[in-house]
């Protein structure tokens, strides 16, 4: 094939210089006085290799400027993957703790990289760490500029980091001011129930209940536990405002708080201290109808009631099923020294610190045996009382329900 191509080239080059030279033709160009002449074949060689330079210059025009694109394209995709890496390496740091390095790695690459955002909160959350916070809000307000709405997640972040620096009053103005915006977010809420609490404004969290309840921020187990707390946190609040706020509050209070045999206590005791003594009666007597409770029937025995007898009576009735408890024996005991009924309140008196020895236990029978003139057990019971007070009231946690004060006892 090849052969055939040259041997026909070959022929038409000589069949060409045949024809030129019997008649290689005549041109002229013209131009005012410029006049030039040549022969036809001459012009058309010239004209071809002008066409071909022409094209030369074209096709290596184009190949410069399209290997300076490449070679631009080439250089993006370097430094972006560059900055993928850095990204990759700073948060590796970071998750393990390399705060400097991770600062370093995510705060060079931001820039470059695909996500900016996720760069620059980072190295404010490890500018956070080595305690740099000029640093810290730098990278939260380059994260707030870097990527447009944004805002919700930058100042999440911003208040999450002040909170764990201890700035807990911007934090929650800085969450007060998302929840404007963002009403129902859940973190947002999540966290401003968290700062409300360390912070004990129990009023806002009040407020803020509706709404964790609604969007059920918190679990149900979680929900009660924070829902009771406030209340019992606010009740001495509302009591120190007058016997009417305090019945006001409890009244409005959910039936949830109204059912939990500590928060009947909690709030019967502060009846009692303002010498609403029937009020408490009458909430002990109910709730100790639907609910059996130890730290109730406790509370019941130091109500004031006028009515004692009556008072007696409905503790007594609790004895057909709490025979052997030690607390609901001593609260007949104690409605039996009410009611002048000295035998019967030294029977269940004795019985009850033989089962569970209590220094409020002890009190009594001590007052009791000072009333019957028996002294050598009132002084053998004062000291039992008073021995076993002085190794037990350090011991006894905040929490345990039947650890009283009763120095009014002793």
């Amino acid at each position: 094939m090849r052969l055939w191509s040259f041997i026909i080239a070959l022929a038409l080059a000589i069949g060409l210089g045949i024809i030129i030279s019997q008649d290689p033709g005549y041109a002229l160009f013209s131009y005012n006085q410029w006049v030039i002449e040549m022969p036809l074949w001459l012009c058309g060689i010239l004209f071809l290799t002008l066409i071909a330079l022409t094209l030369f210059a074209i096709w290596t025009t184009n190949a410069v400027f399209t290997s300076t694109h490449k070679i631009k394209i080439w250089w993006e995709k370097h430094k972006t993957h560059t900055a993928r890496l850095q990204t990759y390496r700073g948060l590796l740091e970071l998750a393990e703790g390399r705060w400097e390095k991770a600062e370093r790695y995510l705060s060079q690459s931001a820039s470059l990289s695909d996500t900016p955002l996720i760069n620059y909160l980072s190295a404010a959350n490890a500018a956070e760490e080595v305690g740099s916070l000029e640093r810290r809000n730098h990278y939260l307000q380059l994260a707030f500029d870097a990527s447009a709405g944004s805002e919700v997640a930058v100042r999440l972040t911003q208040a999450q980091l002040q909170f764990k620096h201890g700035e807990l009053e911007h934090s929650i103005r800085n969450l007060e001011d998302l929840r404007l915006k963002s009403p129902k977010h859940p973190k947002v809420l999540q966290l401003l129930c968290t700062l409300y609490e360390a912070t004990h404004d129990y009023q806002s969290l009040l407020l803020l209940l509706p709404v964790l309840r609604k969007l059920k921020i918190l679990s149900k187990a979680a929900f009660v536990q924070l829902e009771q707390k406030i209340y019992s946190e606010l009740l001495p609040y509302y009591a120190d405002q007058g016997l009417e706020r305090l019945t006001a509050f409890w009244q409005s209070s959910p039936s949830s708080v109204q059912q939990n045999p500590a928060i009947v206590c909690q709030y019967a005791q502060l009846l009692l201290m303002r010498s609403a003594n029937q009020t408490a009666e009458n909430l002990l007597r109910a709730t100790l109808k639907n609910t059996w409770d130890k730290a109730l029937i406790h509370c019941y025995g130091l109500v004031p009631s006028d009515f004692p007898k009556k008072q007696l009576s409905f503790a007594e009735a609790f004895l057909n099923t709490h025979v052997e408890d030690p607390i609901l024996l001593l609260t007949v005991g104690r409605l039996c020294l009410a009611n002048k009924l000295w035998g019967k309140a030294r029977e269940y008196l004795e019985k009850s610190a033989s089962l569970l020895p209590l220094p409020e236990t002890y009190a009594e029978l001590a007052q009791l045996m000072e009333h019957l003139a028996l002294d050598d057990k009132r002084d053998e019971y004062y000291k039992k009382g008073l021995l076993l007070a002085t190794k037990t009231t350090l011991a006894c946690k905040p929490n345990e329900r039947l650890c009283l004060i009763y120095e009014d006892r002793l």
